[in-house]
């Protein structure tokens, strides 16, 4: 199995490294696959096929599958095993990717129950309902991406990255915990718990984008009521300057006009004008406790 997974790890970080978590969720797809097989090695077609039939079964969802898919077959070619499924056999993802948006009041409970969090909970609950980064976007977040009073967040889909300020409101669950870069699939199990703890349950559907169609929505609203312009929400969360335009202005190239320097010379304006509007940054302040 060593001898498999070095091969992959060697196409994954030549000649193009890929990101150190991509690298990181291939790998562990690759393993749990191999592992699985045991000394069936190589596999043949039908091998590919039980696995995805036991997957589907443990009730994994097809957008999950789709992706495993293409990890997969990059395993067989980094070991040029012969592969013999096309596009056609991949995993059909649903028409609409729909993840529920959680409401207002339903953050404000998970918020108002921090104390039954651990640190690292709290710590990724503070930075979903600041600046709700994606999934894989949490997964990255190391040490090193906080510095004094901001943390960078490395976007995903193309999105600007940013460097945000952290507000004093949030900075005691920042600084009692050591984020290290994780798995998807760690922080899933994460948001689980969070779920369970703050609202007794984990809704079906819901995830971490939960958080960032609440945000948006709710900073968009905000922005209007107080007369600052509406994409000031999007460029906070690091949308693409093409969705922005596409979304706000009419057009998909209209954004890459849009320049915050030209409002401001503070490089953290539109974290300042963000944060003083921002529906859940008064709900961290309301007790001391990490």
């Amino acid at each position: 199995m060593q001898t498999e997974l070095e091969n992959l790890k060697l196409v994954l970080t030549s000649p193009r490294p890929r990101a150190p978590s991509t690298l990181t969720g291939y790998l562990f797809v690759a393993n749990q696959f191999l592992t699985w097989l045991g000394d069936r090695i190589p596999p043949d077609d039908m091998d590919f096929r039980r696995y995805f039939l036991k997957r589907r079964d443990e009730g994994i969802s097809e957008n999950t599958l789709r992706a495993e898919f293409a990890m997969l077959k990059k395993l067989y070619l980094a070991n040029h095993w012969p592969f013999q499924f096309t596009s056609d056999d991949r995993p059909e993802a649903p028409t609409e990717v729909n993840t529920p948006a959680f409401t207002r009041k339903e953050v404000e409970q998970l918020i108002k129950n921090r104390d039954l969090y651990s640190k690292g909970e709290r710590f990724y609950l503070a930075i979903a309902t600041i600046y709700a980064p994606r999934r894989i976007e949490l997964a990255r977040l190391r040490k090193r991406d906080i510095k004094g009073n901001t943390i960078f967040i490395d976007t995903a889909k193309r999105g600007v990255k940013r460097t945000h300020l952290i507000p004093d409101e949030i900075m005691p669950y920042i600084e009692a915990y050591r984020p290290r870069e994780h798995t998807v699939a760690t922080l899933s199990a994460t948001f689980g718990r969070i779920c369970k703890k703050g609202l007794g349950e984990k809704k079906k559907g819901y995830g971490w984008h939960s958080f960032r169609r609440c945000l948006i929505t709710l900073l968009i609203a905000n922005l209007a009521q107080n007369n600052l312009p509406i994409t000031l929400g999007a460029e906070y969360m690091r949308w693409s300057k093409r969705t922005i335009g596409a979304a706000f202005l009419g057009s998909i190239t209209a954004a890459t006009y849009v320049r915050a320097e030209a409002r401001s010379d503070d490089p953290y304006y539109i974290d300042r004008e963000v944060l003083s509007i921002h529906p859940f940054l008064p709900l961290w302040a309301d007790k001391g406790q990490q």
